[in-house]
């Protein structure tokens, strides 16, 4: 009888693991989308300085 009072924790560990791993993936994912949004929009701020250049010559 007492095994069984084992199981709750067992299953609390692998709900806070879970929800734990979940959170870092989300972050990751969130850090890299974010990294190369910046990439992207850098790219564009530099071909709009060499086009605003370009006009005023």
């Amino acid at each position: 009888m007492e095994a069984f009072a084992i199981i709750p924790f067992l299953i609390m560990f692998i709900v806070y693991f879970g929800v734990l791993g979940l959170v870092i993936w989300f972050a990751v994912i969130f850090i890299k989308a974010q990294k190369e949004r910046n990439i992207i929009l850098k790219e564009i701020s530099n071909k709009l300085d060499v086009l605003t250049v370009d006009k005023k010559e």
